[in-house]
């Protein structure tokens, strides 16, 4: 019975694949289960009558059509009078029994009823649940248009994103190649700028080992004028001592040439002669004494030189235009050290003390046009620096004698019309 009942429910429910059982299948088969109960309890009576001893005649089998007509024709109540008229005929120890299929009868009844209420309720449950599936297919299909009209705008939205996006990273590549562009013209500037601090540095360490050459030189020509003046001094006093015997010896041969009678002509001509060679040897003795005091005034100017330190480096302007006669006057930067003595309005150095300057030039020309510029100190000419081809430098040192007060300048010999120079032009003057 449990095993029908489910299988009605499943049946009910839609969830059996048989979809070919009908309503007359499934009753068929709920009155056989009722059958097969009715079979059970009476083998269970059967059973209780043996353990009691008492015999009993057996029931005939009922044939199951004959059951089934009678389940399907007959009602409970007429079922019940008559087997308790069929039992109470053949044997009147049946009672029990009749009682016993009486309230299995009236369990079948509260579960057939129970199964109609089920059913009627599953039936409720359905039509409720077509009704909400048919609302949900309706909002589902508006939930659906919604969906396609949103994903529609949303697709607009991000084409029009994406257009922007390749438009920014397309200015941005256009940026990154101006950037490359720009950042191998001064990796370039860079490496000449490099190459020529490079040998700008090469010819200060030359003029470094000069001047340091220069220094042992003079050491050493101190170290021979002191040897010098101590060879003067002995000499002199040789000198002197020489002259003392000399009259020494005068004196006694005057005074024997006395003793003697000589002529005096002769005595005059003796006399003199020694004169003239005692003049020369003075002479000679004040040549020697006016060398020796040059040389020990050379000495202490050597020895009383003060070393000024001071340094400039000028930068130009990017760019800088240039004409024939002009002075450079127009600077970015312009550094000192040990004192202000460049005037950047003018362009010109004014020397601090006597003394000589190095004086460096670095010429980086921003167009393809010929420029020469002269290094000049008051009227005298030093240095020339040509610049001839676009983007190249040129580059020259020198040293200038200058004394204190004398102006320094960069004056343009020759440009052609519209040549500029660019930032990474400078000069550079250090004091020696």
């Amino acid at each position: 019975m449990k095993n029908v009942v489910t299988k009605s429910k499943a049946w009910l429910e839609e969830k059996t694949d048989q979809s070919s059982v009908s309503y007359i299948e499934l009753s068929q088969e709920l009155d056989t289960a009722a059958t097969a109960l009715l079979d059970v309890t009476s083998h269970i009576s059967d059973e209780d009558n043996k353990d009691v001893n008492k015999p009993t005649p057996s029931l005939p089998q009922p044939d199951t059509q004959t059951t089934e007509t009678f389940l399907t024709v007959q009602s409970p109540r007429q079922l019940k009078t008559q087997v308790q008229h069929t039992a109470v005929e053949e044997h009147p120890d049946l009672e029990r029994r009749l009682a016993y299929i009486e309230t299995t009868l009236s369990s079948l009844q509260d579960t057939q009823h129970k199964s109609t209420d089920d059913i009627s309720e599953i039936k409720q449950w359905r039509d409720n649940f077509v009704t909400e599936q048919s609302d949900m297919t309706v909002n589902i299909a508006q939930l659906t248009k919604k969906q396609k009209q949103n994903f529609k705008n949303l697709r607009k939205q991000m084409s029009e994103q994406v257009k922007e996006l390749n438009k920014e990273i397309e200015s941005l590549k256009e940026k990154e190649t101006k950037s490359n562009k720009t950042l191998e013209k001064l990796s370039i500037d860079m490496k000449e700028y490099e190459n020529n601090s490079l040998k700008i540095n090469k010819e200060m360490q030359c003029h470094t080992d000069k001047t340091d050459s220069m220094t042992q030189e003079i050491k050493s020509l101190s170290d021979l004028i002191v040897s010098i003046q101590d060879e003067n001094n002995k000499i002199v006093v040789k000198t002197s001592t020489q002259f003392e015997k000399f009259k020494s010896k005068h004196s006694v041969m005057y005074k024997l040439l006395q003793q003697r009678l000589m002529p005096i002509d002769k005595l005059i001509q003796i006399y003199n002669q020694n004169l003239e060679t005692r003049e020369e040897r003075i002479n000679k003795l004040d040549e020697l004494e006016n060398i020796i005091s040059k040389l020990s005034n050379n000495f202490h100017r050597i020895e009383s030189r003060v070393c000024n330190r001071y340094a400039c480096h000028v930068e130009l302007d990017d760019p800088t235009p240039v004409s024939d006669g002009s002075i450079i006057s127009t600077f970015s930067k312009v550094r000192e050290y040990n004192g202000q003595h460049f005037n950047p309005t003018t362009g010109k150095f004014v020397s601090p003390h006597d003394g000589l300057y190095l004086v460096c030039v670095t010429l980086h020309e921003w167009e393809d046009k010929q420029i020469t510029v002269r290094v000049m100190a008051g009227d005298r000419l030093f240095a020339v620096v040509d610049v001839k081809f676009n983007r190249t430098s040129a580059a020259r040192s020198v040293v200038v004698d200058m004394k204190k007060g004398e102006e320094l300048f960069f004056k343009v010999y020759a440009a052609y019309k519209g040549a500029m120079l660019s930032g990474y032009s400078s000069f550079t003057i250090v004091s020696l």
